[in-house]
């Protein structure tokens, strides 16, 4: 969450995704990864700008969007399953 932050300040503050990268000592892919994670949208989808016209950055958002995702993935149970391919058949 501190790295988020430091992300969120510093594209803010105009910094560009190779400095980020290059500050927190991480790759820029993963930089560009996290920016796209913690897009603000508006209540149609549609992704909101900043003041200085690029898509918004929310620390909070990209941690939440990360724990969703951490919990969806992963295996199922083995009944799980089992019982889809019982439904199926």
């Amino acid at each position: 969450m501190d790295d988020r932050k430091k992300i969120e300040t510093m594209w803010g503050d105009k910094a560009t995704p190779v400095k980020i990268a290059a500050e927190l000592g991480i790759s820029q892919c993963t930089v560009y990864t996290e920016l796209k994670r913690g897009q603000e949208t508006d209540g149609e989808g549609d992704v909101v700008l900043d003041e200085n016209f690029r898509p918004a950055y929310s620390a909070e958002r990209g941690q939440t969007t990360y724990q969703r995702n951490l919990r969806s993935c992963g295996f199922r149970p083995k009944r799980d399953i089992e019982q889809e391919e019982a439904d199926g058949a």
